[in-house]
């Protein structure tokens, strides 16, 4: 009975492992994908476990984010608050633009980061992520045929790719930046 359910758990722990991880993991839906296809795994379940661990793991690095605010600047803190306080009070907003960018393929952990550094309300962002990566799994793996023969495989490739690299580096540049940007004012003429 175990191993009926041991390529599951693998995948369970899998996804949650490299959705906590904050930089240099491949994406959610390539692990996903080799599952369906090195095991001959039904597609629901999979993506059920990966949209739900994947949700899971990121829940943990935004808390993980969050307990790191102390060593940011005062002004970045304000910055980072300022964001979350109007991320928090504009749903119709942020719930579309979370689910949006959860069909884009590229790393969800920058938000995430951002998200925890800004106080943003787990609950809204992992609820819109959720849908968004149920339905963007569901493409991606059943548009996905055979990836690699093992999971070093998918990560070695990842590694070796400069465009992860790059994207990563800029992801991390940007949380930097986001910071240094006087949000409150900018929010302030937006709401006018």
């Amino acid at each position: 009975m175990i191993m009926l359910f041991a390529p599951y758990i693998l995948l369970a722990g899998t996804v949650l492992g490299i959705n906590v991880v904050p930089v240099l993991m491949p994406p959610t839906w390539t692990i996903l994908a080799f599952f369906v296809t090195k095991y001959d795994l039904s597609l629901l379940p999979v993506v059920l476990i990966g949209a739900t661990c994947a949700t899971l793991g990121r829940i943990i690095l935004a808390a993980m984010a969050g307990s790191f605010r102390r060593f940011l600047s005062k002004e970045s803190q304000d910055n980072y608050a300022s964001i979350g306080v109007y991320l928090n009070t504009h749903e119709h907003i942020t719930i579309p633009l979370v689910i949006t960018y959860a069909f884009i393929p590229i790393p969800s952990n920058h938000v995430f980061i951002a998200a925890g550094l800004a106080k943003v309300r787990i609950k809204l962002l992992a609820g819109a992520f959720f849908v968004g990566r149920l339905i963007s799994y569901t493409f991606w793996v059943s548009l996905t045929s055979r990836l690699a023969d093992n999971l070093a495989d998918i990560f070695s490739s990842h590694y070796s790719k400069i465009g992860s690299v790059v994207v990563e580096i800029a992801g991390l540049a940007a949380l930097y930046f986001i910071g240094k940007i006087a949000w409150k004012k900018i929010l302030k003429r937006i709401e006018r």
